[in-house]
């Protein structure tokens, strides 16, 4: 695989494809020092997409807030009725509204990608598959 070159905050792709690189281009570059100062304590997720054995490797990213408790409360709501909406929703609450039309195109694009970056989000919330118990 070539080698990655980082377009912004919205997108990440391989840097030899030019057509890619630049139709995923931010229309204005994100400043993250502005965006702290706006939404406090952000994180970025990354994912790769894989569309098939051709067109691998393609990575974006978005920066999300802090999920508050009002989401996470909505979240438990609806997760048990309709996950994949749930985590749709969950997302959308949480990503920087600059970034939020870009997040519903790859949405679009790849159905799964809001329960995957929900996923990761709840473990800031220290909701994790990653828990040992025992009884002593």
């Amino acid at each position: 695989m070539g080698e990655m070159e980082n377009t912004g905050l919205n997108a990440t792709v391989d840097s030899n494809k030019k057509e890619d690189r630049d139709a995923h281009m931010p229309v204005t570059p994100l400043n993250e020092t502005r965006l702290k100062e706006k939404y406090g304590e952000l994180y970025e997720i990354a994912v790769m997409v894989d569309e098939d054995d051709v067109n691998a490797g393609r990575c974006v990213r978005f920066l999300f807030k802090r999920p508050s408790t009002a989401s996470f409360n909505c979240y438990l709501k609806t997760a048990s009725k309709d996950m994949m909406k749930a985590s749709g929703i969950f997302a959308q609450n949480n990503i920087i509204e600059e970034q939020a039309e870009e997040f519903k195109k790859e949405c679009s694009t790849y159905p799964a990608l809001a329960l995957g970056m929900s996923r990761k989000l709840l473990d800031v919330l220290g909701l994790s598959d990653n828990i040992n118990f025992r009884q002593i």
